[in-house]
């Protein structure tokens, strides 16, 4: 028989926005599991997007989201206090590894405990596989929800349901008829960024195939606007139009919008990335220093191409016929 649980408590050090986007799924999937349970995600140690950026598409499955308290970010103090928490709940998932959290987060009042850290010694509910070195994070997360679900997930398969604000607009940014390859050279660690030359080469060839290349610039790239522009005279560039920007709809939820017009998206490992595979377009991730075992996107038809399949952890180790190809695969 399927416990019930009326209180469930998340924990996580913190959300920046791939991390935040990697993470929804998981969320998703918690709220198709227990649609009546009430859910609070904690930020214990830094803020999360889902307060923020993200605020309109987490409201429908968080019911609620602590980041103004701060638990297991200075854990050899607060391990002689008691929990600024003083709620129980049922049911509390810690989603990090490191101990000494772990044993801070525990200190809050519940029936059920579920952590990973060291090998599940203070989980009260354990899988039959210890190990999770080389298991996915995503599968780790899931392993959470089968844990206090009698060993099974319901996975949502929904589409993520945006303000119709965002939906207009994109159908005027990028209209039906075209075809429409969405191309993100940026990353906030510059070194996982594939060159920018080869982007541009990518770009033409799409050009050639009577195919228009959408470039996603965050603020930060704002600089190789003008670059790209000189070199591909038909490349657009929807968040920096004139209509995009006069209406005041910016940031995540607008990339995630626009995904849903664009055919195949390429990204590095960033977070763009991660807002690609959230609109559910078909998505190409080069991967380089990090395991893409681990940080995969959670992206509907994804295909990987990681440098170290060519012998090292610089990007540009990747050959841009492979991005071709595997774009006209895709396609």
């Amino acid at each position: 028989m399927k416990k019930k649980y009326k209180s469930i408590l998340v924990y996580s050090g913190g959300e920046a926005i791939g991390d935040a986007l990697y993470k929804l799924k998981f969320i998703q999937n918690l709220r198709y599991n227990f649609p009546d349970s009430k859910i609070t995600w904690l930020a214990g140690q830094g803020k999360t997007e889902y307060s923020y950026s993200l605020k309109p598409i987490t409201d429908k499955f968080l019911d609620e989201i602590v980041d103004n308290i701060k638990i297991g970010s200075n854990p050899c103090l607060e391990l002689f206090k008691s929990s600024p928490i003083k709620k129980t709940y049922d049911v509390i998932i810690d989603t990090q590894t490191v101990i000494l959290p772990t044993l801070i987060l525990k200190k809050i009042k519940h029936k059920v405990f579920i952590s990973a850290s060291a090998k599940w010694i203070f989980s009260d509910l354990k899988p039959n596989n210890f190990s999770i070195k080389n298991s996915s994070l995503n599968y780790r997360l899931n392993t959470f929800i089968k844990l206090i679900n009698n060993n099974e997930v319901k996975y949502f398969n929904g589409d993520i349901e945006l303000e119709e604000k965002y939906t207009e607009l994109t159908k005027k940014l990028l209209p039906k008829g075209q075809t429409y390859i969405g191309i993100a050279p940026g990353a906030g660690d510059k070194s996982k960024i594939w060159p920018l030359n080869k982007f541009i080469k990518l770009a033409k060839i799409q050009v050639d195939h009577n195919r228009i290349p959408v470039f996603f610039l965050g603020p930060d790239e704002k600089n190789l606007l003008e670059i790209i522009k000189q070199n591909i005279p038909k490349a657009i560039f929807p968040e920096w139009t004139t209509e995009a920007l006069n209406s005041g709809l910016k940031g995540p939820i607008l990339v995630i919008a626009l995904a849903h017009q664009i055919n195949v998206a390429i990204a590095n490992d960033s977070g763009t990335g991660h807002m690609f595979a959230t609109g559910g377009t078909k998505l190409i991730s080069l991967f380089s220093k990090h395991n893409s075992i681990k940080y995969a996107p959670n992206a509907k038809k994804l295909l990987i191409l990681d440098s170290k399949t060519w012998g090292g952890i610089d990007p540009n180790l990747i050959p841009l016929e492979e991005v071709e190809k595997s774009i006209n695969k895709l396609l």
